[in-house]
């Protein structure tokens, strides 16, 4: 069987989902009963010993209280919400900088010749 995720990543979204419970004041018995498992079938996840199908887990993703659900994902992605463009293109290699210039730089040429397009065909009709 193929393997897409490292056992280090897999491992991690039991970590965090264990952290996030304890970080939000989640109860075990309320979450579950919210999305529908088991208190067991929880308890074992959120301690890695079992693991869930996707649709569980997003389940036990869309009852969390959102502060909860997007510190999680924020955790487990690595992407902080509401984060700046600006500070995303700072934070990243030069070589990721450069490609953000020149895709910058592309959808600025094609909404310039789209503008002048435009105004073209306005002043011709």
């Amino acid at each position: 069987m193929q393997n897409f995720v490292s056992q280090e990543e897999f491992d991690l979204h039991w970590r965090l989902f264990d952290e996030m419970m304890t970080r939000f004041n989640l109860s075990v018995t309320d979450t579950a009963k919210a999305a529908g498992i088991s208190r067991v079938v929880l308890s074992r996840f959120r301690h890695g010993k079992a693991d869930l199908g996707a649709s569980k887990l997003i389940a036990l993703l869309l009852v969390l209280p959102p502060e909860a659900r997007i510190w999680y994902v924020s955790e487990l992605l690595g992407v902080s919400p509401n984060t700046s463009l600006r500070s995303q293109i700072f934070k990243a290699p030069p070589e990721e900088q450069a490609d953000a210039l020149c895709l910058l730089a592309n959808i600025f040429a094609n909404n310039t010749r789209k503008e002048k397009d435009s105004v073209e065909l306005a002043e011709a009709v």
